[in-house]
């Protein structure tokens, strides 16, 4: 039951940093920055696997079934077997960094050809999702989520601590992934000065 959420975790890294950089709208040279990122991600467990293969080599530790035991120190054991078996994750951590690099690809894609009609079909004038600065109490992610959806911002922060209590990782990592990805609202200056 609790490898759900890491798995989810694993599953969504690569998405969540594509996300922050479309969402940002960030420049050319962090989108290389985060593809580079998510890159490093998707190869991590293959590269802790052959790291705890040369570690096993060079101090002489010998496999026992599936795990390792290591002559001096007998520390290094677990660790050679904990990185030894980390090439496991890959099969979680490859998907998203791919997803994660199509997004990103598309999102620089996207920035370096701008559509010239930019035209808004529906007929309908959409907000634009900002971290508040005059409601926030830690970020600004709860006065969002009720702004744009025209919630109490008091019962968005009570269900955002009570679903922390309840589902502690899943949602902090939300949080701080929402914290990440919305833009703060620009100062009430820079709309005032448009009117003059």
């Amino acid at each position: 039951m609790i490898y759900y959420p890491l798995i989810l975790i694993l599953l969504f890294v690569g998405p969540a940093l594509s996300s922050i950089a479309i969402w940002r709208s960030l420049s050319i040279r962090w989108h290389f920055v985060l593809l580079g990122i998510i890159i490093f991600y998707g190869i991590l467990p293959l590269l802790l696997t052959w790291g705890g293969m040369g570690l096993a080599e060079r101090f002489g530790c010998q496999s026992e079934a599936i795990i390792f035991r290591c002559p001096n120190p007998s520390w290094l054991g677990e660790l050679v077997t904990g990185m030894f078996f980390a090439h496991w994750l890959a099969i979680f951590t490859i998907p998203s960094a791919i997803l994660g690099s199509i997004g990103l690809i598309s999102s620089l894609i996207v920035k370096l050809n701008p559509s010239r009609t930019k035209v808004n079909t529906s007929g309908k004038t959409t907000i634009p999702f900002y971290r508040s600065r005059r409601h926030k109490v830690i970020s600004g992610v709860c006065a969002a989520i009720a702004q744009r959806w025209k919630l109490p911002v008091q019962g968005v922060r009570i269900v955002t601590v009570a679903l922390a209590v309840v589902i502690p990782g899943l949602v902090w990592l939300l949080y701080v992934w929402l914290w990440l990805a919305l833009p703060l609202e620009p100062p009430i200056e820079s709309h005032l000065v448009g009117f003059k």
